[in-house]
Formats: C-alpha cells, structure tokens, sequence
C-alpha cells in the first residue's frame, strides 16, 4: 500500500472512531418485519427508511430487537441506556442526530485475472434531522477516499466530501403520516436495504449509496398501506444539465399482515444526453416486491424489475433483474442469509447473469456488526463481432465492520 493510501485509510479509521461515539444510525434492515414493522416511519427520520438518523424510539428497538443480548432479556421493553445519544445522552424529541462507519476489506477472482484485494470505505458519514411544529430540515455530510462522485460536493478524483441526502419538509397533518418534502432524497423504489450493489439496485439506480436525485417527494403512511411519490428533478452534482435525468419514481406497500408486506414500484426518468452514447435517453423500471416472516426466526425478501431503455437513434433494450433473500436468526442478533440473484440487461445477445451470496452478520456489541460475505457469480457477455455469447466466473469475498447505532 502506498503511503498516501495508507494515510487516507487512516483518516477514515480515525473518523470511524469519532462515530463510535457519535454513533446514532442504523441502516435499512427490511427483515425487521419479523418483529411485526411492516413500515419505516416510526423508527427512521426517512420515512421510507434507509441510513439516515433514527427517532428516540427507533434508538430504542435498535438495542431491544438487533443487537445479542447475551442472556438479557428485552421483554421489559425498556433499553438500555446505551441506546442514547453518545451512548448515554438523550436527546430533545425535535433534534436526531447520528453517524454511520462502514469499512471493507474485499478480495476480487474474477476468471483468467489475478486475485485483487482492496480496502474499502463504504461510508463515513454525520446526520442530522431536526423538527419544529411541522416543519423538517435532514442532512448528511461525509468523507469518501474514492468513488461516490455523483453524491461529492468537492470534485477532486479522489478524497471528497459527499451529502448523499439533504432536504426541507413540512409534515402534513398532526401525526405525521404524511410528508411533504424537497431536496436530495433517495429514490423511492422497491425494497430499500444496504445491499445496495445487488442488481435489482444498480440495474435500476436505485440504491442508497451514491444515486439520489433532487426533487420533490410525498410520502404517506396509513394503517396497512404506506408509499411515496417522487418527482425527479436531476442530480445536481452531474454536469451539464443535460446529462441529468428527469422524470418520477414510486412505490406502495400494502401489508394484509404484520408478517407479511406486498408492493409494487415504478420509475420513468428522461436525459437529453446519454453519457455514452450522446443521445436522448429514456429509461423504465417497474416491478413487484414481497416481505414475508413465516416464523420470527425466518424472512424472506424478493423483488423482480423489469428494465427498458430507449436509446434515440440506438435502439431499445429491454431487461430485468431479480433477487430472493432468506434470513434465518436462530439467536437474537446473529443472521444467517442466502441470497440468489438473475439479472440480464437487455443488450443483444446477452445471456442471463446469476450468483449466490452466502453472508452472516454478528450484532455483537451495542453500535456495532460485523458482516461476512462469499458471493459466488457467473457473468453473462454478449458476443463480440456476431461471436457467441460467453460467461466468465467471479468469487467475490467480502468482511465489513460497521459501527451504528
């Protein structure tokens, strides 16, 4: 590792470390239906969940229901006090703020190529969510070494400040069931979960890492049926206008059970210029979702997306993606997961993509996970000059250590 590599992982270590104490955030975790949340708003600040900062009674039900207790029981209902601001503070109602570290290690076989290994800094971020009467105002800032420059606010190649997210909003009635909101938001589409590299989100662009869009989104969340309509101003970070996209996303989730979650989402986004191919750009992704506990110990998450992309004066392509995620919990706070996944993105001649990922992931101490995957991939490739399509192998390993909530 060359020194300037080493001094930025350094700087990320050291950040890491200050959100050990800051830490007040948990990532989207959808399998939290085991446990009868069908919805996002009483425990996220984003009403469709995701990384930001958690209410007072999400910090709660993070301590009670995530992390091992080790014997403890949580049939009290009461947390710790550890579940507080800095471990031990608790906050006024109107003021949520957090912090997220995650940080990688991956080793990379692809066939007929050597092994690469690589440290990587997923996120490294501070939020804050901040409530007067009706009114709300969120953000996020964060430090990325590299990668992430469609959220960077700095435009160095490497080493940038980043927002993912930042945006005001007025709730629009007393309860707060419905928000009314403008700015960086993610987009709301399918099932959000910190998986953000599966192909179901990158085929879509819909992850929650790098892909926000400004815009102006209303979300609701009533009895069974919760949901949020966005519509897609550009991502401002892109430059120029035209390469921006422009258009709405939207998802609806309704939940005949408290076990059991059934949606749909649909997303239309225009560009004036492809960033390859120079041309207008038109993009569709719709698709259907399912969340479902059978047992407490057992959830079952799936999505399928079909994606069409119409290309001025290039053609059309038509694709989809798909995944099917199990997650048994045998002990409070240890997971075990298989996840298997399909994917094809419409380019002639592409044969279909699939793998496998096999992950656990240990809640061991307050704050704190640690997550281990082994995905298992055969990538398809479409013909090179009317040749026949081939499919190469990849082995991906992947050990995270997160520090949250």
């Amino acid at each position: 590792m060359t020194a300037p590599r080493a001094l930025r992982h350094v700087a990320s270590l050291a950040f890491g470390l200050v959100l050990f104490f800051l830490a007040s955030n948990a990532h989207a975790y959808p399998w939290m239906i085991r446990h009868g949340y069908t919805g996002c708003a009483p425990c996220h600040t984003d009403p469709s969940g995701g990384a930001g900062a958690l209410t007072e009674y999400g910090r709660a039900q993070s301590d009670l229901l995530l992390r091992m207790r080790y014997g403890k029981s949580s049939e009290s209902g009461e947390a710790d006090p550890t579940s507080g601001f800095l471990g031990f503070l608790q906050l006024p109602e109107q003021a949520r703020l957090g912090g997220d570290f995650r940080e990688a290690y991956l080793s990379d076989h692809s066939e007929g190529d050597p092994t690469q290994n690589q440290f990587i800094t997923m996120r490294a971020d501070l939020y804050g969510d901040f409530k007067i009467g009706r009114f709300r105002a969120a953000g996020s800032i964060g430090y990325v070494p590299q990668g992430d420059l469609t959220a960077a606010l700095t435009t160095s190649p490497q080493d940038n400040v980043v927002s993912r997210e930042h945006w005001l909003g007025v709730e629009l009635d007393d309860e707060g069931a419905y928000l009314l909101r403008a700015g960086r938001i993610a987009l709301p589409y399918g099932i959000r979960m910190i998986e953000h590299n599966l192909w179901a989100r990158t085929l879509t662009r819909t992850d929650i890492d790098a892909t926000q869009e400004y815009g102006v989104g209303l979300s609701f969340g009533r009895d069974k049926l919760r949901g949020e309509l966005m519509g897609i101003a550009g991502n401002f970070e892109i430059r120029p206008d035209e390469f921006r996209d422009r258009g709405y996303s939207v998802y609806v989730e309704y939940a005949p059970l408290t076990t059991l979650a059934v949606g749909a989402s649909s997303l239309f986004t225009r560009a004036t210029r492809d960033i390859v191919y120079g041309v207008t750009d038109y993009r569709y992704s719709n698709g259907p979702f399912l969340r479902y506990a059978p047992l407490q110990q057992l959830v079952f998450l799936t999505e399928i997306d079909s994606v069409y992309q119409s290309l001025t004066w290039n053609g059309h392509r038509g694709g989809y993606a798909g995944f099917a995620q199990a997650d048994y919990e045998p002990i409070q706070g240890l997971h075990a997961m298989l996840t298997g996944e399909v994917m094809n993105s419409g380019q002639a001649g592409e044969p279909v993509s699939a793998d496998v990922w096999l992950s656990g992931v240990w809640f061991f101490l307050p704050h704190m996970d640690v997550r281990l995957d082994a995905i298992f991939s055969t990538l398809g490739a479409p013909g090179v000059d009317a040749g026949p399509s081939t499919h190469t192998s990849e082995t991906l390993w992947l050990a995270q250590f997160h520090v949250f909530l």
